[in-house]
């Protein structure tokens, strides 16, 4: 492993490597990627080869659903944030949905006042 030294460049808490690549140049293959939706292709591509090393198919045919409220911080939109009454907490709930093995599917962020059974299709 090399030299555990830092600088400060563009990693989310603001620190890479000093071998790593400049911040801006991480930065535009980021944009280029998340602008073609090549971040969803890829996270697909490596769950099917996951799902195949398994001895499984590479699609899924059912999924596992759950969902998490969590506290949202003050500069979160008022908008964008409910209370859940059942946990006693205004913030944001979030939503997932699994494979039988863990692997992640789909996510999804919604007030904490959105009750889970309408995230369902439940009436």
């Amino acid at each position: 492993m090399r030299s555990a030294t830092w600088s400060r460049a563009g990693s989310p808490g603001g620190r890479c490597p000093r071998t790593s690549l400049d911040w801006d140049r991480v930065y535009a293959f980021f944009r280029c990627w998340r602008e073609h939706g090549l971040f969803a292709e890829f996270h697909d591509r490596l769950r099917g080869r996951v799902r195949e090393r398994e001895g499984r198919e590479a699609e899924p045919t059912a999924g596992i659903i759950d969902a998490q409220s969590v506290k949202a911080a003050a500069n979160v939109p008022a908008a964008s944030r409910g209370f859940d009454g059942g946990k006693l907490i205004n913030g944001r709930k979030r939503h997932i949905v699994t494979d039988c093995l863990g692997l992640l599917l789909v996510v999804a962020v919604t007030a904490a006042s959105l009750r889970t059974a309408c995230t369902r299709g439940e009436p």
